[in-house]
């Protein structure tokens, strides 16, 4: 077998897989799935899922959320569109960080922290629908 057939039969593998994932036959993604959110209630975090059936509304979002881990801190970032400066929270919980907003559109999510952070030092910002945050870490993971 050349190298080309052994990419082509990796290629056709990977396809079928996605393929069957985003169809529901891997159980995967179990409820609807929409770029960027999952289609679940406030109330269906905890336990199960929500499935959306025609013509009801989806009372909130999970922003999309990055979260980038330095040696001396932790950023996350949340896009919050259509949120306004006075209706979004974030807060320290343990080791999750909560984010809600509420106004023209609702969102909420919780991101887990790694054991070292300084759950007091939280610094957010808020603009143009982008929710900054910095947490620093208690002690600085050594660099490698």
């Amino acid at each position: 077998m050349s190298g080309d057939d052994s990419f082509e039969d990796m290629r056709k593998t990977i396809n079928r897989m996605l393929k069957d994932a985003f169809e529901g036959k891997l159980g995967v993604f179990r409820e609807p799935f929409v770029y960027g959110f999952t289609m679940r209630n406030r109330e269906a975090r905890g336990e199960g899922s929500f499935q959306a059936v025609e013509g009801q509304e989806i009372a909130s979002r999970d922003p999309l959320v990055d979260v980038i881990l330095d040696a001396d801190s932790i950023h996350v970032t949340a896009e919050l569109p259509g949120a306004h400066d006075d209706d979004v929270r974030a807060r320290v919980d343990g080791l999750r960080m909560i984010v809600e907003a509420d106004g023209e559109k609702r969102y909420y999510t919780a991101v887990d922290l790694p054991e070292d952070v300084d759950p007091l030092s939280l610094d957010c910002t808020f603009r143009n629908g982008v929710l900054d945050a910095t947490l620093k870490r208690r002690r600085p993971v050594p660099r490698a």
